[in-house]
């Protein structure tokens, strides 16, 4: 316990001094041997340290020349994990992921409309290309489904929308459900049209689109009256997690 308290100290202090240096993602934290010189502390407690902070999505540590502690950005499905874990504490279910998303994501998406650049109006419109050409292959349509929504969240502009609409997504994901390629060409169009709203910047029909598009996702109470009553299992979206970071890892480097 005293050693977990001291490594908690450290990792306050480490963030908190990598603010005041402006360190941003990509950034080396420091060398072991200067960060144990300038803390005074423990090999083992500086590694604990670093440990927190990996477990956050603060750190990244890497292996090798040039690695060490790297400052990373905390990504949306270890959010999910958190956010997930509170929701099965309390026992909440999908419907209590689609009432934050329907209130969040019309905003977002006026946001969006408002701030997005030229790249992310390219990006949505060919994600929404992505959609029409996938109907028929599930896997690839909930794939470019759900980085829809996430383009959507980065073209807000805010860091908070950015994390948290990804996060509920991935949970959505977690809980799961199927459509067949008639209702998936339907969403794709209707995502085509935010995409189209969101390029004119018409922050009105951007945001009353997005409105209805979350909502509908209510008909699922009419195929399945139960299924919006699912819990939200922490072990389920910690699952999805690990065989996202696999695939990131199997990945070949480009």
């Amino acid at each position: 316990m005293a050693q977990t308290k001291v490594a908690s100290e450290i990792a306050r202090s480490l963030m908190r001094e990598a603010a005041e240096r402006g360190l941003v993602p990509g950034d080396h934290l420091g060398a072991e041997s200067w960060l144990l010189e300038r803390y005074g502390v423990a090999r083992g407690s500086l590694r604990e340290a670093l440990r927190l902070l990996e477990a956050q999505g603060a750190v990244e540590m890497r292996r090798g020349a040039g690695g060490g502690a790297i400052m990373a950005l905390p990504q949306p499905a270890q959010l999910a994990g958190v956010l997930a874990m509170t929701l099965q504490s309390g026992h909440g279910t999908l419907r209590t992921i689609l009432e934050a998303r329907a209130a969040i994501e019309p905003t977002m998406t006026a946001l969006a409309a408002q701030r997005r650049t030229p790249e992310q109006v390219d990006a949505l419109l060919r994600c929404t290309e992505d959609l029409l050409t996938d109907r028929h292959d599930s896997a690839a349509f909930h794939l470019n489904n759900r980085r829809f929504h996430d383009l959507v969240a980065a073209a807000s502009d805010n860091l908070l929308l950015a994390a948290i609409v990804p996060a509920l997504s991935w949970m959505s994901q977690a809980i799961g459900w199927e459509h067949d390629p008639r209702v998936r060409k339907r969403i794709a169009i209707e995502k085509q049209h935010i995409a189209e709203a969101i390029e004119q910047g018409d922050s009105w029909s951007a945001s009353q689109r997005m409105s209805r598009m979350i909502s509908a996702y209510e008909e699922i109470d009419t195929a399945d009256p139960h299924r919006l009553d699912a819990p939200v299992v922490w072990a389920d979206v910690d699952e999805l997690l690990e065989k996202h970071l696999q695939s990131e890892a199997d990945r070949p480097a480009s």
